[in-house]
């Protein structure tokens, strides 16, 4: 195995430097010290409130800070409450509350208190329904030399899980590098380390990561970045009626600890006085994640009776190459990535074998690799001072294998993508575009055991659309047609898969109109008629099963006084759907309609306060004739200190 890994890598780089081309991949964010000052540099209070049909939501966010010669105080809080008011009303609260004080004793030397608040509750009966954890720490943060921080910490925690309560200590340590140079390269670099003792549980976490910078000349850059990331987390879980007799518990304890590690590399050339800039990355990523259950009873032992072990082995390149000029400019991007993920139960000690081999069976379903290669190319064109074209193009392959002989997903997948848009300014009062985009994607099952599932979808769609600007009149307006034709290739051999047709016609408004300084009108809407339907790929042709007509307005009339700028108007949606019988005329099955009046309130102070009201009450009808009143509301609130 790795042998093979090791051949695939050195073709795979090769291929990199020829091909010079990338793919976007999530960079690395740097972490930061949880003792940072500059996690709590803002003030603000941002609340909302909001009620669609049964469902009440409330937010609300304070960001705030004290800061003097020496001193430092901040604040972070986050509340959100949902209420869903059904025959069973589910109420679930998420409070997250974070204060930090920081005192200059010495120019290096300084210290505080840092606390965490989370509390957790959900009145249904799930898993895990309630929780609260509660840290103080006092922390010592130390400053050997410029851009060099260290710090330790200890305090105590409280931790609450479904009804089981948990004392312990926090404590740990972290050491921060900011844009250290040594010889020729620029470090920055972290490190974690921080346990909860909460006997009989222990969470802890280590996370060491660095990042070196080497600009070889003006026009290199090398960055290459290594990190490791250890997790674990003990949580608790009602046991079940033979594992709670035989220990003597009502809660068993499950542990999870995931560790990742990563080594990267990212390349950029950008030749002096050239057009052209180069970019190639590769990656290693391994991830280990662990499951343990402490109390297992060995009376009732079956498969589910198992934790388990998941490894997984990711390698990433990529490249791209850009080129640009004043009216012209391409990038050309391409991407491998494999993919390899193991399961294992892990061994239960004085277990029958057999059932061990049944469960290990059972994981070694999971196991699977995948291959993905991307290659794309986007183009952006000045024709003139009036006209822009731009042109995309992405091809991707997927492929991907289930080692195990039971496993029949093995497939292979084909996915391109295509656009193109012009755009063109008529004069100052008018300009236009044409979009044309389809992609098409093919899926074949290697095994006959799935191969019914394979088949082909093709998606074409057509959009054009204006923005006509005078003095007191602006108005947007977009036309768009899109056809999906996906096609089973062996429909006749099995009933359940019918290949079918999707068309849809989109029609989208928006117009406002200053009627004198103060009063503005301002309309939104759209009207939507979609089909769909069996469909032949050989002959072309379909027939219709099911058509949705869906039209929706909301005319509003603006008056702005006083930093107030106050809308009301009628707030109109239709649904209608239909079916269509033999003699292909279409019948309605079901018609929903909401009518009502609508009030839209904003108050702004330059960027300190905002305050946003918008709500409707509708009158609702339906096909059963039912009668229905709603009101529907929400608020903003936000406060810059």
């Amino acid at each position: 195995m790795f042998l093979t890994i090791v051949k695939k890598l050195l073709f795979v780089v090769v291929i990199l430097y020829l091909c010079i081309s990338k793919k976007n991949f999530a960079q690395y964010e740097r972490d930061t010290s949880d003792f940072s000052i500059s996690n709590y540099l803002f003030k603000s209070w941002n609340n909302n409130i909001d009620k669609q049909l049964n469902t009440y939501s409330f937010n609300t966010q304070l960001k705030y800070f004290l800061s003097g010669t020496n001193y430092f105080i901040g604040l972070n809080e986050n509340l959100n409450s949902t209420v869903i008011s059904t025959l069973q009303k589910n109420i679930k609260d998420q409070h997250y509350l974070r204060i930090f004080s920081n005192y200059n004793f010495l120019k290096n030397l300084s210290g505080g208190v840092y606390i965490v608040n989370n509390l957790y509750s959900d009145n249904r009966q799930v898993a895990i329904n309630r929780t609260a954890v509660l840290n103080s720490s006092i922390f010592v943060k130390y400053l050997p030399v410029q851009n060099i921080e260290l710090t330790s910490f200890g305090g105590f925690s409280s931790n609450s899980q479904i009804g089981e309560k948990d004392n312990g200590y926090v404590y740990g340590a972290e050491a921060l590098m900011k844009n250290i140079l040594i010889w020729d390269f620029d470090i920055n670099s972290i490190i974690k380390l921080r346990n909860e003792d909460i006997s009989p549980r222990r969470n802890l976490l280590r996370n060491i990561g660095i990042e070196l910078n080497n600009r070889f000349k003006e026009e290199i850059n090398n960055i290459i970045f290594a990190n490791i990331f250890v997790q674990r987390k003990d949580f608790y879980f009602v046991a079940d009626d033979i594992t709670a007799k035989e220990f003597n518990i009502v809660n068993n304890i499950q542990s999870r600890e995931e560790k990742n590690y990563t080594l990267q590399d990212n390349l950029k050339i950008t030749p002096e006085n050239s057009p052209l800039t180069l970019n190639i990355l590769g990656r290693i990523f391994l991830r280990d994640i662990e499951r343990n259950t402490k109390y297992v009873s060995i009376k009732n032992i079956s498969s589910s009776s198992f934790d388990s072990k998941i490894r997984e082995l990711k390698l990433d390149f990529s490249s791209s190459a850009e080129y640009k000029l004043n009216n012209f400019s391409a990038l050309l991007k391409f991407s491998f990535t494999e993919r390899e993920e193991k399961h294992q139960p892990r061994k239960i000690e004085g277990i029958n074998e057999i059932i061990l081999k049944d469960r290990e069976r059972t994981e070694a379903l999971k196991n699977n690799v995948s291959q993905v290669a991307n290659i794309s190319l986007s183009t952006f064109i000045k024709l003139s001072d009036k006209d822009i074209l731009i042109i995309d193009f992405s091809h991707r392959k997927l492929k991907y294998d289930t080692p195990s002989p039971e496993n029949y997903d093995d497939r292979d997948e084909l996915l391109s993508i295509g656009r193109i848009i012009l755009e063109r300014k008529f004069n100052s009062f008018f300009k236009a575009f044409v979009n044309i985009d389809g992609s098409l994607n093919k899926i074949v099952y290697i095994f006959s055991e799935r191969s019914s599932n394979n088949n082909v979808q093709r998606i074409l769609k057509l959009s054009s659309g204006g923005l006509i600007t005078f003095k007191k009149f602006t108005s947007y307006n977009t036309a768009e047609v899109s056809a999906n034709y996906t096609v089973f290739d062996y429909e006749r051999l099995n009933p359940n898969y019918k290949s079918f047709s999707f068309r849809q016609f989109i029609f989208r408004d928006s117009t406002s109109i200053m009627l004198t300084k103060r009063i503005f009108f301002l309309f939104m809407g759209y009207t939507k008629v979609s089909e769909q339907g069996d469909f032949q790929w050989s002959s072309f042709s379909s027939k219709p099963l099911r058509y949705l007509s869906e039209q929706y307005c909301e005319p509003k009339l603006f008056i702005n006084y006083l930093k107030f700028i106050i809308g009301t108007g009628l707030r109109y949606f239709s649904l209608s759907t239909y079916n269509f019988d033999e003699g292909m005329r279409k019948r309605r099955i079901s018609n929903y309609t909401s009518i009502g009046p609508v009030v839209d309130i904003n108050y702004n102070i330059e960027n300190n306060l905002a305050l946003k009201i918008y709500g409707f009450y509708e009158f609702i009808n339906s096909e059963s004739n039912t009668k229905r009143k709603n009101a529907n509301f929400n608020l903003k609130f936000l406060y810059n200190f």
